[in-house]
């Protein structure tokens, strides 16, 4: 099972728990809590953070680039 933490910045994975897909925008290692892993829900505009250990599957490459097709 793949893990946030495991993915390079720049890649769109679907959250397993909840199946909503995600971009992964990067790290903030300068947080009083630790590294905060910074994505961007598809369809919205703010970005948030999610923790490191949640488990995630990332999209063919062939959706990397694309609009969020329903």
């Amino acid at each position: 099972m793949i893990r946030l933490r495991n993915l390079q910045p720049g890649v769109r994975f679907v959250l397993k728990r909840t199946g909503d897909r995600y971009d992964f925008l990067g790290h903030k290692r300068d947080t009083p809590g630790g590294t905060q892993y910074v994505v961007r829900r598809l369809g919205f505009a703010k970005p948030t953070t999610l923790h490191h250990s949640c488990h995630v599957e990332p999209l063919p490459a062939t959706a990397q680039k694309g609009g969020e097709h329903g």
